[in-house]
């Protein structure tokens, strides 16, 4: 793939951290030939003033990948305020006349589980995880258009199959209508969109209290074990779109919505009963009931094994 991406423009959000997610995409697609555009803004895991801000940590990644010999600019905007994607799009056509690929990476994540959250702390999760993806691709979708070739790939998450962390697990289920939607638009202009969702080591899963899981997480669910799946999905060898797939330890399933065969809703409640246990019989699928299946599925433990 060396130099597979030789002239494209890459937009990435949340791309400052070291060990995250955006930085490893965006480290893949800078050794490839990719110009990056580095969004972080350099605030902590929660999305909070009060956790600090530090507008250099954009500037700190683009000069790693700068160091590395590839090219980047920074932005340390908030993402879950439209000027900021305005303002990474148009610094990406100022420095380099183009722009091919968004990731949306950036997210945030509360400590605090149903139902004990207020609307504050779920319009916070909604701004920035939800509305950011949405806003930065609108500020990129007429420039695709134009060219007439897009990607984009939407960083959801695991949690979406059910969490703890409420406002987190909804906002981020929140991202496959989303990416449905948009790629049902995109598919008249070649514009691709697809959504990821990460089992790894990053910011947030550094957070966890220190255990066996950690410790397996941190050893084999690195980012960048992710990033070759993110690289095929924003490259011209993809040929899928509002596709989903679950990605960790250097491996990926797809993930659809998918219906049982259908049963009937009519009689007395003893008959209905009958064709819901019918409808809930075991079949091929492997079915996510929490965020611990799906890292069951990519090898991990079962919780007190």
């Amino acid at each position: 793939m060396a130099g597979e991406f030789e002239g494209q423009v890459a937009l990435i959000t949340g791309a400052g951290d070291v060990d995250g997610l955006g930085f490893a995409h965006a480290c893949f697609l800078a050794e490839r030939g990719a110009k990056i555009v580095v969004n972080d803004f350099g605030g902590g895991t929660l999305g909070l003033p009060v956790q600090g801000i530090d507008p250099g940590v954009a500037e700190a990644a683009a000069d790693r990948i700068r160091a590395l010999g590839g090219e980047a600019i920074a932005n340390a905007g908030d993402v879950g305020d439209p000027q900021t994607a305005e303002d990474m799009v148009q610094a990406a056509l100022d420095t380099w006349g183009r722009l091919d690929i968004v990731i949306n990476n950036a997210g945030i994540a509360s400590a605090r589980f149903f139902p004990d959250i207020d609307a504050e702390e779920v319009e916070r999760h909604v701004r920035v995880t939800l509305l950011g993806c949405f806003y930065t691709a609108r500020a990129a979708w007429p420039h695709l258009v134009e060219q007439g070739r897009g990607r984009i790939v939407n960083t959801g998450s695991p949690a979406c199959f059910g969490n703890e962390i409420a406002a987190y697990a909804s906002t981020k289920a929140g991202l496959f209508g989303l990416t449905k939607t948009a790629a049902i638009f995109g598919a008249a202009h070649g514009i691709r969109v697809n959504q990821i969702l990460p089992a790894a080591w990053s910011r947030l899963t550094s957070l966890l209290p220190d255990s066996d899981f950690k410790t397996k997480l941190h050893d084999e669910f690195g980012s960048a074990r992710i990033s070759p799946l993110v690289g095929w999905l924003v490259s011209e060898r993809c040929d899928v779109s509002g596709e989903t797939f679950t990605a960790g330890a250097g491996g990926f399933s797809r993930v659809v919505y998918a219906a049982s065969e259908v049963q009937t809703a009519e009689g007395d409640l003893d008959a209905v009963g009958e064709a819901v246990g019918r409808a809930m019989s075991d079949t091929n699928w492997t079915v996510f009931r929490s965020t611990q299946d799906n890292m069951v599925h990519f090898g991990m433990p079962e919780e007190g094994a």
